[in-house]
Parts: structure tokens; sequence; C-alpha cells
């Protein structure tokens, strides 16, 4: 069972109207269980910043491997959509490039008919930064991805 708009909300730290109201949240298994949320504008999905022990909690209470919060407002005019993906049930609060949330999230679009399958370019990032752009397109009943990322960091990890 999907979680309600209000559950949905609250663990984003987002305010419940801004959720859009005209698109379905929808659960996509795309590989990974991925609960996808529209929202209404570009500012709200970029200023998402949850707390991540409350969103893995939600999380994991809602069988949901990874959220993707998505806008169809975009800070480049050539992009489709502007996406965000949170994955803290794996350790960590927010995956700055994913292909499995982008191909939820294109199964999504395809069975809402908000895009016909010809390549796009889907920006993700938050905080007014673009990490990367993905290019989706449809072809032969198959969903094909592929772009590029911005590196931000370098550094190793000593354990």
């Amino acid at each position: 069972m999907k979680p309600s708009a209000d559950s949905i909300a609250k663990a984003l730290t987002l305010p419940q109207d801004t959720i859009r109201q005209d698109l379905p949240i929808r659960m996509i298994d795309a590989g990974l269980r991925t609960l996808l949320v529209p929202v209404n504008d570009l500012e709200t999905e970029i200023s998402v910043f949850p707390d991540e022990q409350q969103l893995k909690a939600f999380c994991l209470s809602n069988d949901i491997d990874i959220i993707l919060v998505f806008s169809q407002q975009t800070a480049n005019a050539d992009a489709f959509a502007h996406t965000r993906v949170f994955a803290p049930k794996f350790g960590y609060l927010e995956d700055p490039a994913t292909g499995s949330g982008n191909s939820a999230f294109a199964n999504y679009l395809l069975s809402e008919n908000l895009w016909d399958g010809h390549p796009i370019t889907i920006e993700q990032g938050g905080n007014d930064r673009i990490f990367n752009s993905v290019k989706l397109k449809h072809v032969n009943d198959q969903v094909l991805f592929g772009g590029k990322a911005t590196v931000r960091i370098e550094g190793n990890y000593l354990l």
C-alpha cells in the first residue's frame, strides 16, 4: 500500500500543499522500489532537505528503496524535468546521479502520458546545483538512459 500524501510530506519535510494534486504519487519498481512524488515547482524541489534518519525510518516502514521527487520546472530551458533521489535506506541521504531512479521516472512519465518516448534531458541535483543530466528515450518497449555527472568532490575513504 502506498503511503498517504500527508505522511510523505512529513517524511520529506515538505509543506503538504507543495505536492501536486493533478499528478499521482506512484510506486514503481525499476530494480528498486521507487516512490515518485510530484511537487509544484523547482524552488520547492531543490530546497527539500529531509532528516536522514526520519526518512530512513519512513522508507523502511513503507518498503521503499528510494524516493524520487520531481518538478516539471527546470533550471535549463532545454530540460524536460528536474529530479532528486533520496536513498537513506542505503546509508546516504541523496544520490546525485542515479539511473535506477530516473528509469522509474521514465516509466512514470510514460504511464501518465506525460512523455511520448522521444529523447529528453532530465536535470538532477539540489540546492541550485545541477549534478548531472540524464538522457532518456523509449525504444522498442525499453527505457534507455545515459548521461553525465559532474564531480563535486574527490577523496579517499580510510577504514
